[in-house]
């Protein structure tokens, strides 16, 4: 070959280096300008008010913003499990459900936001009609309890340490969310264990509190409710662009909700349908604290993990910091 086909040979070599580099960085350029389709399992509690409230037009649509296509799926079930199963993207799991078996939750699915019931500002109560013969805690011993599904787990643990105090015997009765309102004039329960919106919006019914702050007196404190996790796998792998955006949004929604909890509040008044004075129910509602990834509160998490182990759950094999992800686990590269 002369010198100058040689050359002609080059530079065809380098044109067609330069187009394939041009489509490679247009092909990106494009992924990046299209919307992030994102599966999000949600229900009525304050566990998946950040993903509402992400895509409401609050002072910033934050879903907008990070180009966020929100799918909502209702949970159903064990969300651990669904998430696990691929049914959602991202999802809200109890701590509890992580910790139960750690090392094989930790592997699979991780945190990067988190809410937490905080100490001294009880979410929880056992609640009474207005009408009943029962007046101290020990009274509901063989009495009915009623308890939404998505709290069984909290009732087991309560039930459990309440026993040592010889309140046995208890009735369990499961209820749905919708069932709550009128549970007592349908005589279906003698007393219930709530968290908030439900807490307060019973109490703004004119039902008196038994017991408030279950979970701080026979559990720890400041309780690690619930986890905000995606799979390790669908944030490193399966779809980091989506994972990226999801992760931004949220945590600029869990930062607005931390200074704006009347946000959440008036959000689940409306998401249930109550027909309410605003203002006086929602002096009775209390909000959670909720973490972004750099605040969640591992000590916390750790205390609730040794009082399981204490209770002969779960195992102290893994240390909660294997739960969260790392800030460079979202780097846009």
């Amino acid at each position: 070959m002369s010198i100058k086909g040689k050359e002609r040979f080059l530079n065809v070599l380098i044109l067609i280096g330069v187009i394939g580099l041009l489509f490679i960085v247009g092909r990106e350029q494009y992924k990046q300008s299209l919307p992030s389709h994102v599966r999000i399992g949600v229900d009525k509690s304050y566990s998946s008010i950040p993903f509402y409230v992400a895509l409401e037009d609050t002072s910033r649509n934050y879903f907008a913003l990070e180009k966020v296509e929100a799918e909502f799926i209702e949970i159903i079930g064990d969300p651990l499990q669904g998430i696990k199963e691929g049914l959602y993207d991202v999802v809200a799991v109890p701590w509890y459900s992580l910790l139960v078996s750690p090392s094989i939750n930790g592997d699979t699915v991780k945190a990067f936001g988190g809410i937490e019931l905080k100490s001294g500002r009880n979410l929880d109560a056992l609640i009474v009609p207005a009408e009943t013969k029962i007046r101290r805690y020990s009274d509901i011993k063989k009495k009915r309890l009623g308890y939404i599904s998505d709290t069984e787990y909290l009732v087991n643990l309560l039930l459990q340490k309440m026993a040592d105090d010889g309140i046995t015997d208890v009735q369990r009765v499961v209820l749905q969310p919708e069932e709550v309102v009128t549970a007592f004039e349908e005589d279906k329960v003698d007393v219930m264990f709530l968290l908030d919106p439900y807490r307060g919006y019973m109490i703004y019914m004119g039902n008196p509190v038994l017991f408030e702050g279950l979970i701080s007196y026979y559990l720890v404190p400041s309780f690690p409710y619930t986890a905000i996790v995606m799979r390790k796998e669908y944030a490193k792998k399966e779809d980091r662009l989506a994972a990226v955006r999801v992760k931004n949004a949220v945590e600029a929604t869990l930062n607005y909700l931390s200074r704006n909890p009347e946000v959440a509040k008036k959000l689940l008044i409306d998401m249930h349908g109550w027909a309410v004075e605003g203002a006086v129910v929602s002096a009775q509602i209390r909000t959670p604290e909720f973490y972004r990834l750099a605040e969640i509160n591992v000590k916390n998490i750790e205390m609730y993990q040794t009082e399981l182990v204490r209770m002969g759950i779960g195992t102290c094999g893994i240390r909660p910091t294997e739960f969260l992800f790392e800030k460079i686990d979202f780097l846009k590269k």
